[in-house]
């Protein structure tokens, strides 16, 4: 045990926060698997996984299946007989939406959110810090590229536009568009001079001359088409991210035959010289490896939670609390004893819009999307959608207002009222509260509900706003970029420093706080890339009725529980 960490256990609880403030730099040199502080066990409920979401997939030359991850903005290479895996370009640089290996050996990559075609050389696969060059910019939502026989690279741009583009490989010339409003044409294969891929706004498969650029429909009746790749015999692999099927498909006659069934959310594929079919499902952070003879399937690294974000935690009617995640590419619950993870609705499968927050009132479940700018309403019990607003403002949580209207906290730092019905508020309504620094939660302050308490990420504080639209209360401050934000049954609240990993519970009305633990640094506070809210991802904290402290591990992927001891 450490020096710090005895120094930590003998703080104890009425220490004042700014003792615990002045204890950071003994805290921050803890290892993220140091002990708990005496009165708190922590466990981890799921473990840590590789990936915040696979995207993009190549297969590298030493047999490595490299996959890409935008959210985590990493490539890792995956042994597909091991699972091992290793990172081969970090964060920020990563975001890979799509990989490709060059005639060269580089690796090249699109990076959705930058809007930026990156490359690096192949060394990178043995490690050594290998450079990035940056072969075009100003592209965002590139999404799919490709290399044809002759070396030239091409690239497309979904969902944050719609566009087919010529890239120039040494990066010395902008990239030159070639068509527009294809469809949404996604992860797609070339060969000779014949592009092939999914039209994902419009559910068939398309083929490209690239001699006289046009698009041909040369197959239908897809959900939503995420991918599609030529096996050695000239056949095209298709996947359907809605109904999880991956088909072969007779490009001359358009004829599909389904050669295998996975979970929804799936989005890329690539296919190794031996004929195994590499498959990526964004949902669940795993790359399945299927026989082509069989369609036999198996994952190749260990997934689980895929980009967890917001928590709370729900007591159930026999005295169990189930924990309602919002994990990005999936709505989850999960048992709050053993750790059972369940499905209520996954993104792009159903009308999940990319939820990032989760909170709890009235009897529903708000998840919030500042990427999608809307807030989605479910019951707990069935899992049924109650409503959905949507054209908001980068909304990072929400709650229910006693006046039947939403309210909505927003990146930008107000809370706004907002109708059900998604129609704008009163034109004479002031926000209930303007100028936060990047708040990232927010939760009732009593069963009054006269008051919330917010998180401020960005001034390191938590703070009291009344919703009649008083002045507002500092509770605490001094804290480091501090996400997450419930009540313990005492009344404490808790919360987690993303940088240092110290989980603090906090008396909001002496303003004196309890450090219960040290042992978060590493999984939480995953950090976005430029031009991104700087919470990116907020940081999951739910209390059950035990006392129970769960944290969602953005950064890793885990869920980890604090007991009361």
């Amino acid at each position: 045990m450490s020096c710090y960490t005895k120094q930590l256990r003998r703080l104890g609880r009425g220490v004042s926060l700014a003792v615990l403030a002045l204890a950071a730099p003994g805290v921050a040199a803890a290892q993220s698997g140091a002990a708990p502080i005496a009165e708190w066990q922590l466990d981890t409920v799921i473990q840590p996984s590789p990936f915040r979401g696979v995207h993009g997939l190549a297969v590298a030359p030493d047999g490595s299946v490299l996959g890409g991850s935008v959210v985590g903005q990493q490539i890792i290479a995956i042994d597909p007989k091991t699972g091992a895996s290793r990172v081969i370009v970090d964060r920020p640089a990563g975001q890979a939406d799509d990989i490709v290996i060059g005639p060269d050996g580089r690796i090249v990559w699109t990076a959705f959110l930058s809007g930026e075609v990156r490359a690096t050389p192949g060394s990178a696969l043995t490690g050594g810090g290998a450079p990035i060059q940056v072969l075009a910019t100003g592209l965002p939502g590139i999404n799919s590229l490709d290399f044809d026989d002759g070396g030239r690279l091409y690239a497309t741009r979904v969902f944050l536009g719609d566009a087919l583009y010529e890239i120039d490989p040494t990066g010395a010339t902008p990239a030159k568009q070639l068509l527009e409003g294809m469809g949404g044409l996604n992860g797609f294969e070339i060969q000779g001079r014949t592009l092939r891929g999914p039209l994902w706004f419009k559910g068939d498969l398309a083929e490209v001359n690239l001699d006289a650029p046009a698009v041909t429909v040369i197959a239908s009746g897809f959900k939503v088409p995420a991918a599609a790749n030529l096996e050695a015999d000239g056949h095209l692999l298709a996947l359907d991210t809605v109904t999880g099927e991956v088909k072969r498909v007779d490009a001359a006659t358009g004829t599909a035959t389904v050669l295998t069934t996975l979970n929804p959310a799936l989005d890329n594929l690539a296919v190794a010289p031996d004929g195994t079919i590499y498959v990526s499902n964004m949902a669940e952070g795993v790359i399945y490896a299927i026989d082509p003879k069989t369609g036999n399937h198996k994952p190749i690294n260990t997934g689980g939670l895929a980009v967890p974000g917001g928590l709370v935690a729900v007591t159930t009617p026999g005295g169990g609390t189930v924990l309602h995640l919002a994990d990005l590419f999936a709505y989850r619950t999960i048992d709050g004893d053993s750790g059972k993870v369940a499905d209520v609705a996954r993104a792009y499968a159903s009308n999940l819009e990319n939820p990032m927050n989760a909170n709890a009132d009235m009897g529903r479940i708000l998840l919030s999307s500042w990427f999608a700018g809307g807030v989605q309403m479910f019951d707990p019990a069935t899992g049924a959608e109650l409503g959905h607003v949507n054209g908001l403002a980068a909304p990072m949580d929400a709650l229910m207002a006693d006046d039947g209207h939403l309210l909505v906290l927003t990146a930008g730092g107000t809370i706004q009222r907002v109708a059900l019905d998604g129609g704008a508020a009163p034109a004479d309504q002031a926000p209930v509260v303007e100028h936060l620094a990047m708040p990232t939660r927010m939760i009732w302050s009593g069963p009054e509900r006269r008051s919330v308490y917010v998180v401020e990420t960005g001034a390191g504080r938590i703070v009291e706003v009344p919703v009649d639209g008083q002045a507002l209360r500092a509770v605490a401050g001094g804290l480091d970029a501090p996400e997450g934000l419930a009540m313990l049954p005492d009344g404490r609240l808790v919360t987690v420093e993303t940088t240092t990993g110290r989980v603090l519970a906090l008396d909001p009305a002496t303003a004196t706080g309890e450090l219960i633990s040290t042992g978060l640094k590493g999984r939480v506070g995953l950090m976005g890339t430029a031009g991104m809210p700087p919470a990116y991802i907020p940081t999951g904290i739910a209390v059950d009725d035990k006392g129970r402290v769960f944290i969602a591990g953005d950064n890793d992927g885990s869920l980890t529980r604090l007991t009361p001891r």
